[in-house]
């Protein structure tokens, strides 16, 4: 006969229990890890272009220190021109720290205020812009006219991601069209590839991809974090909100 000790092991540990394991849709805040781990994903993916953004702001006033610090050296500086320099490279210094503070706050912005679509399409693809054309693509912007308010979240993250992820899966240099319309209270955003392009930059050596490639299961939990309907094909790809 089994000692008793031994049944009540075999009755807690061999035998399974129901509802032991939870079920992945039953796992708190799983949506949110995911959205968190697709954020992160992105600023990989964006990191490239946001060092170059910061390098250009940065460059007129290493520049303009560069002259400063020539003038300074000469055995009889005109100390007029030392104070017009001063001035400038203060002004300089001021818009680098704006600029560079601006592309953080859109990046991870404090609230979620609504945006017109024109601004928030033009912020998005101006930080992608270089590292687009350099692979050969070339961006066609047909939302200049709609003014309609989309939250600011859907620009720095769903939107942005559908670029990176539609060009990631290109086969050869296109136009990134960008469009955009209003029907009733829904606003639709499309992102679709086109024949055009530069063939010529995207047959050069490009560097080695700084990170790996934004996936669709990436993409479709930003959406679901900012209560986007997403939809996409192999060359375009649909957001309503």
């Amino acid at each position: 006969m089994l000692d008793n000790r031994l049944i009540l092991f075999i009755k807690r540990f061999a035998i399974p229990r129901q509802n032991s394991i939870p079920m992945t849709s039953e796992i708190p805040f799983l949506s949110d890890r995911l959205a968190e781990a697709a954020r992160y994903a992105l600023m990989r993916r964006l990191l490239p272009a946001i060092r170059h953004n910061i390098a250009s702001s940065m460059q007129p006033v290493g520049m303009m220190a560069a002259m400063l610090e020539r003038r300074m050296r000469v055995p009889a500086p005109d100390l007029s021109e030392l104070g017009k320099s001063s001035q400038a490279l203060n002004v300089l210094s001021r818009e680098a720290v704006a600029a560079s503070l601006n592309l953080m706050n859109w990046l991870a912005p404090k609230d979620n205020n609504p945006v017109a679509v024109n601004s928030g399409v033009e912020e998005a693809l101006s930080l992608v812009g270089t590292d687009l054309s350099f692979r050969g693509f070339s961006i066609v912007n047909q939302t200049s006219d709609l003014r309609n308010c989309l939250p600011r979240g859907i620009f720095c993250s769903v939107f942005i991601a559908c670029v990176i992820a539609l060009t990631d899966r290109a086969e050869a240099a296109a136009d990134v069209v960008v469009s955009a319309e209003v029907n009733g209270n829904q606003t639709r955003l499309t992102i679709r590839l086109e024949p055009g392009g530069r063939a010529e930059l995207a047959a050069m050596d490009a560097p080695a991809q700084s990170y790996r490639i934004l996936n669709w299961d990436d993409v479709q939990a930003l959406a679901d974090a900012e209560g986007v309907e997403l939809e996409f094909g192999m060359r375009q790809v649909w957001l309503r909100h």
